[in-house]
């Protein structure tokens, strides 16, 4: 929804009304980026993961997740991957993303869900090798979350 809403409004703003927002949105002292701060976690900790992304994920996202224009977006700085409750990380690989399009050529293909896929454990160590290596998050989700969001459903 919100990218819809970037990508059909918000784009158009000018640079004194996008000042304003800002202002109104975060104060007259927006607080300064923060990159991704890189995660201490075992690499044997998160091999299987990997192994699940690179089956998976990175034909669409890139094999070091840097996405593919008008495919799928990148896993580096992703908001998504960066948030620190994997809620939204989860429900998205249960259940997919519907194509996105936008005026003139921009798209974004879907990307289909894996809940009838990979089970519980695969895509809780998925998960955690997403959040540990594009989004500085601690590697903690279990597979007793995934089953959780699993059971309540599409839409979550």
């Amino acid at each position: 929804m919100i990218l819809a809403a970037i990508y059909l409004s918000s784009q158009y703003l000018n640079k004194g009304d996008l000042a304003a927002m800002t202002t109104y949105l975060l104060g007259d002292k927006p607080p300064a980026p923060q990159p991704v701060k890189p995660v201490n976690a075992d690499a044997a900790q998160l091999a299987p993961g990997r192994r699940h992304y690179v089956a998976v994920c990175a034909g669409c996202h890139g094999r070091e997740g840097e996405g593919k224009p008008h495919v799928a977006v990148s896993m580096a700085g992703n908001s998504t991957v960066r948030n620190t409750d994997a809620r939204n990380l989860i429900v998205s690989m249960l259940d997919g993303i519907e194509a996105q399009r936008f005026p003139g050529a921009e798209a974004m293909q879907d990307m289909p869900g894996f809940a009838a896929r990979m089970s519980d454990d695969e895509l809780a160590l998925l998960a955690n090798y997403l959040r540990a290596t594009w989004g500085g998050q601690p590697a903690d989700v279990t597979p007793a979350a995934v089953k959780a969001l699993r059971a309540a459903g599409p839409g979550h």
